[in-house]
């Protein structure tokens, strides 16, 4: 889907609907056992064009959706509800590194284009809103008496090796 970024924004154009999770490449990477025909879940966005409060051109991004994410506690899947709300000022690509800004006040910049693809976008913004390392919360049955859930009581490494030391015995 390819648009004239500055025309979305300075015309406030609106374009939303629904985008099959499968249907990204890059972020089916980081899913949980996605494959590319599964038809596995969809991902609703709303891109808006507009300015900012000193006229500058905007887009506003909304994506939501839920992914199938693997936990890095017990490695099974994750249902991991995605909600983005952000605003991304255009520039020109030439001043783009010099408009970046450490402020966390400040929205994120990305080159305006005359053929602007908002699809990877999209995906690009999904894939930065991705946690680190996804995991259940401690109190979800998912994890909870897993080898490799935080609520499993294991021996000590020491313990264990004493327990070997007295069967030889």
């Amino acid at each position: 889907m390819l648009v004239d970024s500055l025309k979305f924004a300075r015309e406030k154009q609106v374009a939303s609907g629904a985008l099959p999770v499968a249907g990204f490449e890059r972020l089916r990477d980081s899913l949980f056992d996605v494959p590319p025909d599964s038809g596995a879940g969809k991902l609703i966005y709303e891109v808006k064009g507009g300015a900012d409060a000193r006229d500058n051109p905007v887009l506003r991004l909304k994506v939501s959706g839920r992914l199938p994410l693997q936990c890095q506690r017990c490695l099974k899947v994750l249902d991991y509800a995605l909600a983005i709300d952000t605003t991304l000022r255009l520039v020109a690509e030439a001043a783009l590194e010099a408009e970046m800004s450490d402020d966390p006040e400040e929205p994120d910049c990305v080159a305006a284009s005359t053929a602007f693809d908002l699809v990877a976008l999209i995906e690009d913004e999904v894939l930065l809103a991705l946690p680190a390392y996804p995991r259940h919360e401690e109190s979800e049955s998912s994890c909870v008496g897993s080898e490799a859930g935080a609520g499993t009581k294991r021996d000590s490494a020491f313990s264990v090796l004493s327990k070997l030391g007295t069967l030889k015995q």
